[in-house]
């Protein structure tokens, strides 16, 4: 594999401008990523080889089977939505899948392999259907122009408690939306880990509660096209329950396009001890409700990339809320903030919790934050742009905070070491 990793390396370098422009596609199990070659440039191991970044993403090399440059063909569990109806393709290479549904448009696959990966497709369109995947091993589910509203529950649930990458097929939008009168946590659940891949659309409603709830971790992959959740009445993006201490749960973002509104709660909920990575991508969350966050983190908020853009206009709303410590490395965070007693920033110091709920301090190291703040008081919580209990440390990047409210405030903190960097384009003196 490693002489194989090394070979593309040579070949990807040689390549002309026009092949530049095609696909390529990195292997493992009967899935795959895709990567545009333009974007690719060196492929860089680490110092042992056991290991290749490919477009910030890094695969173990034990983990690849092939690289291509041509989309790849695998065995193929397809489901296939027509109205009322629903077509279940499982080919007969493929052992220990069954569809228990018949050709109700509410589909149930039970897999009892431990082996293999297998590769699901959904497509077509249903205004009363879902699909329902059980088992005990990863798997990759393919949407692939689908549009699912459920009738009775989730559109999507997937219930193997293992990795679960879902591919967004290039070219395709994909919409879902589950039942409002259900008890599903959201229009797509997934009790497992999931990595959202692939250059498609997906569009999401909940209904009921959330609309995509993962058990785990929820990565969005630097391969991602868009993903708009367009309502919820509870989190747009929630990730489950860890245990104490855990880093199993956790939202990250490598790259891609996340719009997030219309949320009853958080746009991005990481849970109780939950972590949040920001490492590319554009994130923009729109937060409308009541003392709802944008992102809410009750564990470690590290950003190394990308662009955050919030719009805060719910009361006692906040942008980016962390209640243990946040370190702000690399991209950009902007927006307004607007909402009574609104906060952009918010570094909360829960007394009551102990252990990892119990700090608040902001530690800005390179990203830039913009934010125009004009909302006016709440009772007596005032609008901020920048405000913890605690402590802001700053030694890079520029923060600046446009108050255009005389009641409002730019930065508060209870310890405020500003080391360097600039705020309002001023230097530290």
């Amino acid at each position: 594999m490693k002489r194989l990793l090394t070979g593309i390396t040579i070949v990807v370098l040689a390549f002309s401008a026009n092949l530049r422009a095609q696909n390529v596609y990195v292997c493992h199990g009967y899935s795959y990523d895709s990567y545009a070659m333009a974007d690719i440039g060196d492929l860089l191991f680490t110092a042992n080889k056991d290991s290749v970044e490919i477009c910030g993403e890094g695969y173990e090399v034990a983990y690849i089977d092939s690289i291509t440059f041509s989309e790849p063909q695998f065995p193929t569990i397809s489901v296939v939505y027509n109205g009322t109806s629903a077509t279940v393709t499982i080919p007969s290479e493929i052992t220990g899948v069954k569809c228990s549904s018949g050709t109700s448009s509410h589909v149930v696959l039970t897999s009892t392999n431990t082996t293999t990966e297998y590769l699901y497709t959904a497509s077509g369109s249903s205004t009363n259907g879902s699909l329902t995947i059980n088992g005990s091993y990863k798997m990759s589910l393919m949407l692939a122009g689908l549009t699912l509203t459920s009738g009775k529950g989730a559109a999507i649930d997937i219930e193997c408690g293992k990795r679960i990458d879902i591919i967004l097929k290039e070219g395709t939008t994909n919409t879902l939306a589950d039942y409002a009168k259900g008890d599903q946590k959201g229009a797509l659940y997934a009790k497992g880990h999931v990595e959202l891949k692939g250059a498609g659309t997906l569009n999401v409603t909940g209904n009921c509660k959330h609309a995509i709830c993962a058990k785990e971790y929820f990565i969005v992959k630097a391969s991602v096209g868009t993903v708009n959740i367009l309502a919820a009445s509870g989190d747009g993006i929630h990730c489950g329950k860890a245990e104490k201490g855990s880093e199993h749960n956790y939202f990250q973002m490598n790259g891609g396009t996340v719009n997030i509104s219309g949320c009853g709660s958080d746009c991005i909920d990481s849970d109780d001890y939950g972590c949040v990575k920001i490492k590319g991508g554009t994130l923009t969350l729109n937060v409308s409700s009541a003392d709802g966050s944008g992102i809410l983190c009750d564990s470690l908020y590290n950003q190394t990339g990308g662009s955050i853009i919030l719009n805060v206009t719910g009361q006692e709303a906040k942008g980016i809320r962390v209640a243990y410590a946040a370190t702000f490395k690399g991209g950009t965070i902007e927006g307004t903030v607007s909402g009574t007693g609104t906060r952009g920033i918010r570094g909360k110091k829960v007394i009551k919790i102990t252990g990892v709920r119990n700090g608040g301090a902001l530690n800005f190291k390179g990203t830039d934050v913009n934010l125009t703040v004009s909302g006016t008081a709440y009772l007596t919580t005032q609008c901020a742009g920048i405000y913890t209990d605690t402590t802001i440390t700053q030694s890079d990047g520029d923060i600046t905070v446009n108050v255009t409210n005389d009641s409002a405030l730019d930065i508060s903190a209870a310890t405020d070491n500003w080391e360097g960097g600039t705020r309002n384009g001023q230097a530290k003196q």
